[in-house]
């Protein structure tokens, strides 16, 4: 049987963009290029009634596409306009359109705006040049002068703004129906009307958003609500308002989101729920856009995390109920007459399109893996009050007679969670001989709000659930080499590999990868920012240093004697590169063995979507560090 190599994941085929079109799926499918070290992107279309999947040709490379009249346009973007293109038609319009649906004799358009240049729209080609002159002119400054300034995969996002506009079918005349400073956050398109929720602004954008109203026959806009509340997703479950969201009130601003009947200016509880509504099961081998929320017919479906699966959970008229559950994750889907269908994960397999009972339609990667030894993850719980759920993976032939080297993984978020998903680099340590294990210690989602509720307790009982864990797993299988054992983790699993180093010296090394170090400086620089206190519900927001530094593992840098390796990345702005050379430049001071390899021009997705042959170093590096401290004594490498 052959190895899962270190480099394997260049041939893994990413599917995304699932959309029902006719009587088949479209879909995209996207292949990793070592020679133009990007992505390139491949159109198909699945025909359900001969179950022929076809490469399609009208898509033309472009992985931005939509739907109109039964007509397939692709959506390319030059020169301050979006061009949409069928084998029949095109238009363009003179914005920078993120979605785009058909109402009557019009379009909708949510569209990216900037507060400098929101009316770009009908300025005359002289005005776009010399908007375009004065930008080249100051290419070599940055004025921030808003909060959040930068976000993490967009950059510099300063003056930013999500807008939606009324777009005339026939002489594509353009209307606002939003202000220059509202920025978008969720809407829905009812009888003659949108509702949506947004955050009106022009310094500093917190976490409370609006619902507002927009009458498409008056074109006049209301107020809905205006309470401090999170949303989450604003849309009509018929004629009804719906709101999903939370007023932070039992488990601060980090709680799961409830379901509300917005009426008369009142919030009426629906749902009490405690799913997260997201996917937060981690992987290395997803890419693309990928939904977690669709309506169809009378319903409204959404992606969540339940235990260690992510599953498909439906809303309609005050009830909640399970749609698809299966060990596995559900990356995207889409509805056609009434039936689903999804990109999932099922077991331990690559993605592939699957019909609503779960049946495989596609086989883009069934050969990648064929004869080659795949871990299946073994159930692990700690009991304990609130029980723990983890895995092992374990090398092929795995003997009681001998001894094994073992690493930890921990998982980001805290709010994201482990399962039994296929995880590239685990998969290549286990046929590197390792055992791999990983588990969700509480602050870790699909288990409801108590579970996941880490104020004031970061680096404490999220820190005693993973040493338990790892003691479980010890005593399950007593001949792993205790004393040849790595722990590795990224975001948050980078902060408590740097938190786990400061406080034990279990491990023989450790790589700590997009971490946080310090969360005075993460508070200060990061998107994240403020976020984080008011998550943490601190007494007083702006005077939390104490609370902050007693969190921080930068504090415990003097107690470090495990080798580290930090990862990061240029243009990380979810934990930017100061965090890991702050604890870099603690150990290498004391004489600690300590690297630090950062990655130039690549983010916090460096693991998941960066550039192949920078996600090859990555690993490679990782690897080679682990390898190093604990393989070559055990195989004399």
């Amino acid at each position: 049987m052959k190895k899962i190599s270190l480099d394997l994941f260049i041939d893994y085929k990413f599917i995304a963009d699932l959309t029902a079109y006719k009587g088949g799926l479209l879909f995209n499918e996207y292949n990793q290029d070592l020679d133009t070290n990007s992505y390139k992107v491949k159109g198909h279309y699945f025909d359900l009634d001969t179950n022929e999947d076809k490469v399609l040709t009208d898509l033309k490379g472009s992985n931005d596409f939509c739907i109109i009249d039964d007509e397939i346009y692709t959506m390319t973007y030059e020169d301050h306009r979006t061009k949409f293109q069928s084998d029949k038609n095109s238009f363009s319009l003179p914005l920078n359109v993120l979605k785009i649906d058909a109402y009557q004799d019009h379009y909708i358009v949510l569209a990216k705006t900037n507060k400098e240049s929101y009316d770009l729209y009908k300025w005359s080609d002289e005005e776009i040049a010399a908007y375009d002159l004065k930008v080249k002119e100051n290419k070599d400054n940055i004025v921030f002068d808003e909060y959040p300034f930068l976000f993490n995969g967009e950059g510099i996002v300063n003056g930013d703004r999500k807008s939606l506009f009324l777009i005339d079918r026939g002489d594509l005349s353009i209307r606002p129906l939003t202000d220059r400073m509202m920025d978008v956050e969720s809407y829905d398109i009812g009888c003659d009307e949108i509702v949506y929720s947004g955050v009106d602004f022009d310094a500093f954008k917190g976490k409370w958003s609006k619902i507002y109203r927009i009458d498409l026959s008056s074109f006049e806009t209301s107020i809905l609500y205006t309470d401090r509340m999170q949303i989450q997703r604003v849309f009509y479950d018929v004629d009804v308002i719906v709101v999903v969201g939370t007023f932070a009130k039992d488990y601060g601003a980090i709680e799961s989101s409830k379901f509300y009947i917005l009426k008369d200016g009142m919030m009426e509880l629906a749902v009490d729920s405690e799913y997260s509504l997201y996917n937060s099961i981690t992987t290395d081998c997803r890419y693309g856009k990928l939904k977690n929320f669709l309506k169809d017919g009378q319903k409204a479906y959404f992606v969540t995390t339940d235990g260690t699966d992510s599953i498909l959970i439906s809303y309609h008229d005050r009830t909640i109920e399970k749609e698809l559950v299966f060990n596995g994750s559900i990356d995207d889907l889409a509805f056609l007459d009434g039936k689903l269908y999804v990109v999932a994960m099922k077991d331990q397999a690559l993605q592939e399109v699957y019909d609503g009972k779960m049946d495989k339609l596609t086989d883009l990667n069934g050969d990648v893996l064929k004869d080659r030894y795949v871990a299946k993850p073994q159930k692990i719980i700690v009991e304990k009050p609130m029980p723990v759920d983890g895995f092992a993976l374990l090398p092929a032939d795995f003997s009681t007679d001998r001894s094994y080297p073992a690493i930890l993984d921990i998982h980001g978020g805290p709010r994201c969670a482990y399962g039994s998903v296929f995880v590239h680099e685990m998969q290549y340590w286990v046929n590197e001989g390792y055992v791999v294990m990983f588990c969700n210690p509480r602050g870790s989602d699909g288990k409801g709000n108590a579970f996941g509720d880490l104020r004031h307790n970061y680096g404490k009982i999220d820190y005693e659930d993973i040493m338990d864990f790892v003691d479980t797993v010890l005593a399950k299988y007593p001949n792993i080499d205790r004393d040849n054992m790595a722990v590795t983790g990224g975001s948050y699993g980078g902060y408590m590999t740097n938190w786990i180093i400061g406080h034990n010296d279990r491990f023989k090394c450790a790589v700590s990868q997009r971490s946080i170090t310090n969360w005075i400086s993460m508070v200060c620089a990061s998107d994240y920012g403020i976020d984080f206190p008011i998550e943490q519900e601190f007494a007083d927001l702006y005077n939390c240093q104490a609370e902050l530094w007693d969190m921080s593992p930068l504090k415990y840098a003097n107690n470090v004697k495990t080798p580290t390796l930090f990862i990061h990345s240029s243009e990380d702005y979810r934990c930017p590169i100061v965090e890991g050379i702050q604890m870099y430049m603690a150990l290498k001071c004391r004489g600690v063995d300590s690297k630090l390899v950062g990655f130039i021009g690549e983010n916090h997705e460096l693991s998941r979507s960066g550039k192949p042959r920078q996600r090859i170093k990555r690993l490679k590096e990782i690897s080679e560090w682990i390898f190093k401290y604990t393989k070559e004594e055990q195989n004399g490498i």
